[in-house]
Formats: structure tokens, C-alpha cells, sequence
């Protein structure tokens, strides 16, 4: 993947933090990389490659055991957090050697979301513009275009208000994924409401684009 290195060593937000639930394995992708997300039974979340160390079947398929993740092809558990392998079926009475893990990626959560970072980024910086802010996460929506198109028709379908930020999540050269958030809504707002106005407004700058990407590969 041709991502500049600025692109490269940030954070991204991958999945709102409510959709991470206990016992699930979700499957994202970030600058090509395809990730395993998942929650422990205490509460952390982790990232790794989805990729199982043993044969490279996709963690993803496995089973999340709470504490573990399961390979579904051998059987191999692999620790939260570490990603050490703990449990090798052909040989259970035997340690799994130190060096056999799961690769792990860096992981927060802030605002609502889960961020993960692949490469040697610094830490995860606050940002200004939800400083003091109350945080509604909204449905995120993947755009089949590159991050530069995406970035190019928010800025052109802006509104006259900073009552919603986003974030982009670049899934490879040809696919985006926009997670937004509002801020400050008002206890009386009837957020259904609220929320398909968003919504509707994001669909626009999905379609404006696509097409433009489209036509660009067309002509």
C-alpha cells in the first residue's frame, strides 16, 4: 500500500466502542491490514493482526473465550493483551514457547470509539474540539473511495455548525470508513430524528464520492 508516512503512524478510530461486545470477534481493516477486534470479560479491548501465528487462519473465525481467543483450525489460545500462545492441543502438557504470539497492535478508547494504531505512532492525543463536550457516537458509515475523496466532499457538503465531528478510517487505496460523532445535544432532542438528518447528510457525501471516483476510472 502506497500510504504516506503521516498516514501511517496516527491512531484511527475502527469501531464504536458499544459495538465491541463481550464474546464477539469483530473483522476491520486499516491501511490494508486486516485486524481481529475484540473484547475480554473484563472490559479490555484488543486488536491484532487477524491472522493465527500457527497457519495464518483468520482469528477472526475463531471463538473469543473471554480471556482467550480460540483458532478455530488447531485449537491454539492465544491471552489477551499479549497475545501469548497459551495452549497448544497436539502437545497440552507442554508451555508454549515464549516466542509463539499473536501480533498486537496499541488500542484505546476514547469518545465513544476503539483506536488502534499499526505503526510507531505517539501516544493518542486529545482532542480539542470535544474538550468539555458530551458525545453522542453515530453509525458509521464505508464509502468506496479513497480518504482524500472522502475528505474532499465533506469539506464541499459542510454545515454551518460544529455540532458533528469526523474521523476518517482509511480501509486500503480504494475504501473509507467515516466515524462521526455529535456534540451537545439537547436532553429534549429526539435523537431518532436527530439522527437520520445526520445520517442523510453523510449519505450525500458517500454518493458525491463514489461518483466522483467512479467517473474518474471511467473516463
Amino acid at each position: 500500500m502506497s500510504f504516506e508516512a503521516s498516514e501511517r503512524e496516527r491512531w484511527y478510530p475502527l469501531s464504536r466502542s458499544e459495538e465491541l461486545v463481550p464474546r464477539h470477534i469483530a473483522h476491520a481493516q486499516l491501511l490494508g491490514q486486516e485486524l481481529a477486534l475484540w473484547r475480554d470479560d473484563v472490559g479490555r479491548a484488543n486488536a491484532w493482526e487477524n491472522r493465527c501465528p500457527h497457519r495464518g487462519v483468520r482469528l477472526s473465525i475463531g471463538s473469543n473465550c473471554g480471556s482467550e481467543l480460540h483458532c478455530r483450525y488447531h485449537g491454539w489460545r492465544f491471552a489477551s493483551a499479549s497475545g501469548q500462545c497459551t495452549f497448544i492441543p497436539s502437545h497440552p502438557t507442554q508451555k508454549p514457547a515464549s516466542t509463539i504470539k499473536a501480533r498486537t497492535f496499541p488500542v484505546e478508547e476514547r469518545y465513544g470509539f476503539v483506536w488502534v494504531a499499526l505503526f510507531d505512532a505517539p501516544p493518542l492525543s486529545s482532542d480539542e474540539r470535544l474538550q468539555g463536550r458530551h458525545v453522542t457516537t453515530m453509525r458509521s458509515l464505508s464509502v468506496q473511495a479513497p480518504p482524500h475523496s472522502v475528505a474532499t466532499a465533506l469539506s464541499e457538503l459542510s454545515w454551518p455548525n460544529s455540532t458533528r465531528v469526523h474521523w476518517l478510517q482509511p480501509v486500503d487505496e480504494q475504501c473509507t470508513v467515516v466515524h462521526a460523532a455529535l456534540l451537545d445535544l439537547p436532553a429534549e432532542a429526539d435523537l431518532l430524528a436527530v439522527l437520520r438528518v445526520h445520517n442523510a447528510e453523510l449519505a450525500r457525501v458517500r454518493d458525491l464520492a463514489e461518483s466522483r471516483h467512479q467517473d474518474r476510472y471511467s473516463s
